[in-house]
């Protein structure tokens, strides 16, 4: 299974489509059996997202691996104070992933990473790494030795900034996980009734519309699938807010490989202004 369950749902009211808000507990209960039914085995989590951490710390039965981010830190205290609080708010003695929320972080603080390497070798953390918004803050990493055990990036249909520096990554050993796969529901929007800031991307959504109707595929389905099926992807993150929209993109995953043409198709797709391929520019 390569779907990751994204949880900043649990925590604060997050994507340009939510009509629901955040779930009451119950529902991310079912959420949590759902997910482990389907043999998802990754919760995405961070202190950003309000108070995700504990509610995974209460009601996920510790049945799964965490991968969860430290804010902005200045200092070593500071990031070991970070890791100690999510650490006790998840009611854990480790995770999975610990990630720079923002690459940004490291690259104005690199001392952070020996911090990072030392918490790794007293088995609080598994793997170490960093969330990227663009290339050049990979290049900057990896020109400075900071090689990730696991690495978050935004990759979907139209945001296709990062396809060259997955094989990089992959070949240097990261454990890969994407994010962004709908674009906080961008794909879901009537391309009529965008909001003023996303009216360039219409002709963009028009013609993905086109295309699903071509190959007889919903907008999710080509979504969730286009980078699923990518070998060099490990973990696709996905949020939801109830329990039949896990169901529901679960569902969906199906092979691409038999649309004659349409990753081409795909291919011809460019948003020129990549600013607002960034939902933080929104």
């Amino acid at each position: 299974m390569k779907i990751a369950l994204g949880t900043v749902q649990f925590g604060i009211p997050y994507g340009i489509n939510n009509t629901n808000g955040v779930p009451a507990r119950n529902e991310i209960k079912n959420i949590f059996r759902l997910a482990n039914a389907y043999g998802i085995s990754i919760l995405d989590t961070a202190p950003a997202y309000g108070d995700a951490e504990i509610k995974i710390g209460e009601l996920s039965n510790s049945k799964f691996k965490v991968v969860t981010k430290f804010s902005y830190a200045n200092s070593e205290i500071e990031l070991r104070s970070q890791l100690s609080k999510s650490l006790q708010d998840l009611g854990t003695s480790n995770v999975y992933g610990y990630l720079a929320h923002n690459a940004e972080n490291l690259i104005k603080v690199p001392e952070l990473w020996r911090v990072l390497s030392e918490a790794r070798d007293e088995k609080l953390i598994k793997k170490i790494g960093y969330s990227l918004y663009d290339p050049e803050q990979l290049d900057m990493l990896l020109s400075n030795g900071l090689i990730p055990d696991l690495v978050q990036i935004p990759y979907s249909l139209l945001d296709r900034k990062f396809e060259t520096a997955l094989s990089i990554l992959k070949n240097l050993g990261a454990e890969i996980h994407v994010r962004s796969v709908f674009l906080q529901g961008l794909y879901f929007k009537n391309p009529n009734e965008l909001p003023f800031k996303l009216a360039p991307l219409k002709s963009q959504l028009v013609d993905l519309q086109k295309l699903c109707k071509m190959h007889s595929l919903s907008i999710g389905a080509l979504a969730l699938n286009f980078v699923v099926q990518n070998l060099n992807v490990d973990q696709v993150v996905i949020g939801v807010e109830k329990e039949s929209q896990l169901k529901q993109n679960l569902e969906m995953i199906q092979t691409l490989e038999n649309q004659n043409g349409l990753m081409e198709e795909i291919g011809k797709l460019v948003v020129s202004n990549k600013n607002l391929l960034n939902p933080a520019n929104w």
